[in-house]
């Protein structure tokens, strides 16, 4: 069967990346398909799914990962399995979603079935990838590096080099989250070259954004133990490639590593609007775990500059903020006198 020219147009236009065309035809394309006859009507999970990866593009999160969730749920013995196979990479690109907005229940059945022996390696990877990140999210440390271990093991069968590096990047993450500053940098600076080295394309500006949570992840950890020489270092890094990724998420999360290092570097006052830029930006984007934790340290902050007044509410609200999210918080309140 052959698709009918508006459904071909609209697919071009998502191979070229032209967002702006796929989200303001997707609905018409949709439309024509409905009164199509002949089983084209079922094409329109393949819509769905363009759709929400181009909604993901542009950063609207819970958009995209309604569109990816009706199309994935669609999609079984329709036509659009011609064109989109069996879905795996918009699978794992709900999985990241899922995980950044702290949907962690809607996102662990996928990956179970996403790292089934029977997947791609590829496929097994980003899930058993996903796997580390809400592990290490609970505070679960040792079932991640057995899981960082096998995605290692994934990443060599691959022989890719890209993606071994973004596993070491996993390991300097899990690392700095468990408070082991030393080696979370032994491991940062391994592979931050190979992330930051600047490339054209997807490719480069998702090697840039993991480069980026990298370095500021580490960089807020070793502020927090006092080591500010490599916190400086490192945030400075993530400020170099920050112009790769054009993302409102890299932005925030830069801002909150500003913030926690100034805080951390004795700066009270000029640590306050990076860490209430990043409360917003991660509000305005949906990404509910991240903006807990930008209200976590804004809190701290707070306490740490004598405003306790203010600040005891500020703690409540960010206590409540993780526990919805049903996740620890980063580090004990600390004591307000």
């Amino acid at each position: 069967m052959i698709p009918p020219p508006v459904y071909r147009q609209f697919r071009e236009a998502y191979r070229r990346g032209d967002t702006d065309t796929v989200l303001g035809t997707g609905q018409h394309v949709l439309d024509a398909l409905a009164v199509e006859s002949d089983g084209l009507q079922s094409m329109s999970p393949a819509v769905l799914l363009m759709i929400g990866a181009h909604l993901a593009r542009a950063e609207r999160l819970t958009d995209a990962i309604a569109y990816l969730e009706r199309g994935l749920a669609q999609l079984p013995g329709s036509l659009a399995t011609r064109e989109v196979g069996t879905a795996d990479p918009y699978s794992l690109l709900l999985v990241q979603l899922d995980l950044l907005v702290g949907r962690y229940r809607a996102a662990w059945p996928l990956i179970q079935r996403l790292i089934e022996p029977g997947q791609k390696l590829e496929t097994r990877l980003g899930a058993t990838r996903a796997q580390v990140g809400v592990h290490a999210a609970f505070g679960e440390f040792e079932t991640a590096y057995q899981l960082l271990n096998t995605a290692v093991g994934l990443a060599d069968r691959l022989h890719n080099r890209p993606q071994s590096a973004m596993v070491v990047g996993d390991r300097a993450i899990v690392l700095a989250q468990q408070g082991r500053v030393l080696e979370a940098t032994s491991f940062a600076d391994a592979v931050l070259g190979d992330l930051a080295r600047p490339a054209p394309g997807p490719h480069g500006a998702w090697a840039a954004a993991q480069a980026l949570t990298v370095g500021t992840t580490v960089a807020r950890r070793a502020a927090e133990a006092g080591d500010l020489m490599t916190a400086q270092r490192l945030l400075y890094g993530a400020e170099q490639v920050s112009g790769q990724t054009g993302r409102s998420l890299d932005r925030g999360q830069l801002a909150l590593a500003r913030g926690v290092v100034a805080w951390r570097g004795g700066d009270l006052l000029g640590a306050e609007a990076p860490l209430g830029e990043a409360h917003r930006l991660f509000q305005t984007l949906g990404c509910a775990p991240a903006a807990a934790l930008a209200q976590w340290e804004d809190a701290n902050l707070a306490v740490a500059r004598g405003l306790h007044s203010s600040a005891q509410p500020q703690i409540e609200r960010a206590q409540q903020a993780f526990a919805a999210l049903g996740l620890p918080l980063p580090y004990p309140p600390p004591p307000l006198n």
